[in-house]
């Protein structure tokens, strides 16, 4: 199911067919030193990742991550959208791709849109989103959204602090 196009990308629904995608970019070393381990070994664990994260989320708020997909080859090359979690007031951005496409633009170009989708379909005045402190790419990302920087905050999962960056009213 088609969420989101872009000039370059569509963003869809996660499916069973992109475990393999979700085993290779949750294992990638920058997004677990970035985002953290989400302990997914094997194609059955990446599966269960999708199937209880992002799809459950879909089913129970209407938002979730997405599966970001080239348009021109229908290659799955990470994931871009909205989840919510405790800790966090409001809906947050999130983003992470395949390492051998970033620095490409696919990260602006998914989260503009998906903060555009958020204010005119989903209706919603504020997004949050949080980022390592040392993730300077995409705290770069989140002001040249309009982001602003709130303050440092300590999320359970979490053993070092995190950036919580907020955007009002988003464009």
């Amino acid at each position: 199911m088609v969420i989101l196009e872009t000039e370059r990308l569509m963003l869809r629904l996660l499916t069973k067919n992109d475990q393999k995608m979700i085993l290779t970019l949750l294992n990638e070393p920058t997004f677990i030193k970035n985002i953290g381990d989400k302990n997914v070994r094997n194609l059955a664990d990446a599966w269960h990742y999708i199937s209880s994260g992002p799809l459950a989320m879909h089913n129970s708020l209407g938002f979730c991550l997405y599966c970001c997909e080239l348009k021109q080859s229908g290659e799955p090359i990470g994931i871009s959208g909205l989840i919510k979690r405790e800790g966090i007031t409001y809906p947050e951005i999130g983003f992470a791709f395949l390492d051998k496409h970033c620095r490409k633009g696919y990260g602006f170009e998914s989260a503009s849109a998906v903060v555009n989708y958020a204010k005119t379909v989903l209706h919603l005045n504020k997004l949050q989103a949080i980022c390592n402190p040392d993730n300077q790419a995409s705290s770069n990302l989140l002001v040249k959204l309009g982001f602003e920087f709130e303050k440092q905050i300590l999320l359970d999962i979490n053993v070092e602090k995190v950036n919580l960056y907020e955007l009002r009213n988003p464009v």
